[in-house]
């Protein structure tokens, strides 16, 4: 019998404390397809009341090393506060945003209770490709 082409993030999960400079600790959970979806990444974000993913740039020229990436972020359940640029948006389930390179990100729980959750899409962009020779 063939391998199953069908994974589970059962086993691609980690505990990350203080995501990004936040407060409290952060369950991301990995949806890896083989390598396959390079260079695509797909987490879920698990944000317990009191917590967050703290604010962050992803410069397009990587210049503080942490990937020149747009990210693209879903709200699945519970209630945030969203941070682009200079400005913080609430959010709840179903809403989404685009981060794009060289823009200060953040996402903070906002609901004393529920986890907020969160699908979040990072682009890779290598702008060393896309400049001339």
């Amino acid at each position: 019998m063939p391998a199953s082409p069908i994974e589970s993030d059962r086993e691609a999960r980690e505990t990350l404390e203080h995501m990004r400079g936040g407060p409290g600790s952060v369950i991301v959970r990995h949806f890896r397809f083989d390598g396959k979806g390079a260079p695509t990444r797909f987490l879920i974000l698990e944000i317990p009341p009191g917590a967050a993913e703290g604010s962050h740039v992803h410069y397009a020229d990587d210049r503080n090393g942490t990937g020149a990436y747009e990210e693209f972020y879903y709200v699945i359940s519970g209630r945030g506060l969203a941070t682009l640029g200079d400005e913080t948006y609430p959010v709840a389930a179903g809403d989404y945003w685009h981060a794009p390179l060289d823009m200060a990100r953040g996402l903070a729980n906002a609901d004393p209770a529920e986890v907020l959750k969160v699908h979040l899409t990072v682009v890779l962009r290598d702008v060393a490709k896309a400049e001339p020779a």
